[in-house]
């Protein structure tokens, strides 16, 4: 039976593939750098991980599955079909190309075709979804055009062992489309997963530069307020303004009182000269030219003061040349007051005078001195009321700076932090896109012969799969069933040695007919087995029992009685009376009351009748032991007992029980005939006889009543 299953699904196969058109199948090969290449973050990283790379690959191949890219493959398929002018045996074939145009009118082909690809696959999607029918939607869902999810559902891609490179392959009808679809799919999945790896980055990116901005807005601002804080307070820089202006106020507060002491030292000594002067006769040291000359040398030493402490330390600068002429200008009108009060003098004293040529000379030098320190105090005292004005008006600026400053400074940090953020994820965006570049190291190639072994595999798969299935279901079931099934079974399960088998007959084939003429002669033929090691002139009484009815009590009688009959041998059969209508009674059949063998020690000749004697064989169907009554006291009576069992049925406790009892009480042998036995499972005991021996066989004689049983 294995067999045939397993020939009748490989012809199967075999039929109704015969008129399958051929399938072209290509490839190629995508280099992913998943694992193993280049990025940024390498310099300073180790490499992708196993398992970085193995989900990486996973996202891929998802990629290639989903839905959404094969309908998009689709559409750009059929655009670039309709955007053929003329046939082209590299992207569609003929038949494919002529059946398009059929399909699409050219009316609506013009409508839909566009400047590009990419403008006239979206027409072409836009149309499909505009109404629920249309000649679009026709296309797309003809899966023999090859446009359709279900006809690019034979793409396939796999990870080349732990490599970074991804296969792909395809199969379709036609090999120029074959190829074309796999050239227009690894272009889209480029782009696909681009967009995927860029995306993940893009948001951060745009936070960052959200976030920069915002940043860059507020240090705007916050500079703009200081600088306008500064310029309405003449600030250049706080902390140094004040710094100078402290100490620019305390040196000339120093340098003040050092010019008072010098001032009133100087002051001192022209008082003493003047009243030696005015002692020696001088009559008047500030007459009006010496006055004029000391007023112009007081303006003189004034602005030669103001220079010098304007200009210290600068020799080159343009008032060098200005003090210059200054100091040559206060040396001269010092001679001119030397001279005009020795004129003065002269006119006023005659030669016997006192001479007092030194002491003017002192006075002029003091005089000089002193107009010289009063210039300069004046001008110290200047400056420090100015730097005094100055500490004054930025000493309550302070907290209002500090509050600016520090505002600049924040919004400097935020500033640099976020655009700090900004950079790294620009270089993570820009490591992503390197490590996102796809390349196709093996391009797609137009397959030149049909695929051949798709059929033979079917076939071979089909039956391979029908027999592993069948033989599952068969070994499943023989572990299963616990039934006796055959005889080989039933005598390690019940026990007792199997005396014949009855096949069962379930149609009029010769064969099986045969087998079970066979089954029954060979019953006999044991029976007559028996009866000859018994040493008696009484009948060979056999038993026949089961434990519940529909056993083949009756039917293995029937066949015992014609075959021992058939060869000659006088046989009586004993049948329940509650058999009356089933068995027709005549000279072998008779029946009797099974109370009677309870009630009373009867005996098998009390229940045969005055004939007993005159059989060689009486069989004596007993009533089912575990369902009705039946006559114990027969038991010690009988020279063997068989029990009779359907083989498909499960050999319970409550049978072994009983018949342990039953060979309690008869000395007789339990022997099993096991009935309804499949005919396979008959052949372990019955021999199938060729049909060249059953036809030359004779029929032996038989009793007149009972006909024998002709071969077939």
């Amino acid at each position: 039976m294995l067999l045939a299953i397993t020939t009748v699904t490989a012809a199967s196969i075999f039929f109704f593939t015969q008129d399958q058109v051929d399938e072209y199948k290509s490839g190629t090969t995508i280099y992913t750098g998943i694992a193993s290449g280049y990025n940024i973050s390498d310099v300073t990283e180790s490499s992708t991980q196993y398992k970085a790379a193995k989900d990486g690959f996973a996202n891929l191949i998802s990629v290639l599955d989903s839905r959404d890219l094969r309908d998009e493959l689709g559409f750009r398929l059929l655009a670039s079909h309709l955007m053929l002018k003329k046939h082209d045996p590299t992207i569609i074939g003929e038949e494919a190309y002529n059946q398009l145009e059929e399909l699409v009118p050219a009316s609506l082909r013009s409508k839909l075709v566009g400047a590009t690809l990419e403008e006239t696959s979206k027409n072409l999607s836009a149309y499909y979804n505009a109404t629920p029918s249309n000649p679009i939607r026709d296309v797309m869902y003809n899966n023999d055009l090859g446009y359709s999810s279900d006809a690019l559902s034979s793409i396939e891609a796999k990870r080349m062992g732990d490599s970074d490179l991804l296969s792909i392959t395809y199969t379709f009808q036609d090999p120029a489309q074959t190829k074309h679809t796999l050239d227009m799919l690894t272009k889209l999945l480029f782009e696909k997963h681009r967009t995927l790896f860029t995306a993940q980055s893009e948001s951060v990116v745009n936070h960052f530069v959200e976030a920069t901005n915002r940043a860059q807005e507020r240090l705007k601002n916050a500079e703009e307020s200081l600088l306008r804080f500064q310029e309405t307070n003449g600030i250049i820089d706080y902390n140094t303004q004040v710094g100078s202006t402290t100490t620019e106020k305390n040196t000339l507060l120093a340098k003040a009182n050092d010019l008072d002491i010098e001032y009133a030292g100087a002051s001192a000594t022209l008082r003493s000269l003047e009243q030696s002067l005015k002692a020696r006769g001088v009559p008047n040291l500030y007459s009006q030219e010496v006055l004029a000359l000391k007023n112009r040398l007081s303006r003189v030493t004034t602005e030669i003061v103001e220079l010098e402490l304007l200009n210290k330390g600068n020799t080159k600068s343009a008032q060098a040349g200005r003090l210059n002429e200054l100091k040559q200008e206060a040396e001269d009108l010092s001679k001119k007051m030397m001279g005009s009060v020795d004129k003065h003098f002269n006119n006023t004293h005659t030669i016997q005078g006192l001479p007092t040529t030194n002491l003017l000379n002192d006075w002029v030098r003091a005089t000089f001195l002193l107009e010289e320190l009063k210039s300069k105090r004046n001008l110290v005292n200047k400056q420090r009321s100015e730097y005094a004005q100055e500490y004054a008006k930025l000493m309550p600026l302070g907290d209002e700076n500090r509050k600016l400053t520090r505002e600049v400074t924040m919004a400097e940090k935020e500033y640099l932090a976020q655009l700090d953020g900004l950079n790294q994820s620009k270089l993570n965006q820009q490591n992503i896109e390197m490590a996102s570049q796809l390349k196709v190291i093996d391009p797609p190639y137009m397959p030149g012969s049909p695929t051949k072994l798709t059929r033979i595999l079917l076939i071979l798969f089909g039956s391979i799969g029908v027999f592993l299935l069948t033989f599952g279901v068969l070994l499943a079931r023989e572990l299963l069933d616990d039934s006796l099934r055959k005889p080989s079974v039933a005598v390690k399960k019940m026990e007792y040695p199997i005396f014949g088998v009855l096949p069962a007959t379930h149609s009029t084939s010769p064969k099986q007919l045969q087998l079970a003429q066979n089954a029954e002669d060979q019953l006999a033929r044991q029976l007559i087995l028996k009866m000859k090691q018994k040493d008696s002139s009484y009948p060979y009484v056999v038993g026949v029992l089961s434990s519940m009815s529909g056993e083949g009590k009756t039917a293995l009688c029937r066949a015992l009685a014609n075959n021992l009959i058939s060869m000659g041998i006088e046989t009586q059969v004993l049948h329940p009376e509650s058999h009356k209508g089933l068995v027709s009674p005549d000279a072998h059949n008779s029946f009797y009351s099974p109370l009677q063998g309870v009630l009373t020690d009867a005996t098998v000749a009390d229940l045969a009748g005055l004939d007993y004697l005159n059989n060689a064989v009486v069989l004596v169907e007993f009533p089912a032991v575990l369902e009705e009554t039946y006559p114990v006291s027969l038991f010690k009576h009988l020279d063997l007992v068989l029990l009779t069992v359907r083989s498909n049925r499960v050999w319970q406790q409550s049978d072994k029980t009983m018949f342990e009892n039953v060979q309690k009480v008869t000395n007789a042998p339990i022997e099993t005939v096991l009935s309804s036995v499949h005919p396979d499972d008959a052949k372990e005991m019955v021999v199938v006889r060729p049909r060249q021996v059953i036809q030359d066989q004779k029929v032996l004689p038989s009793h007149k009543d009972f006909p024998a049983l002709e071969t077939v």
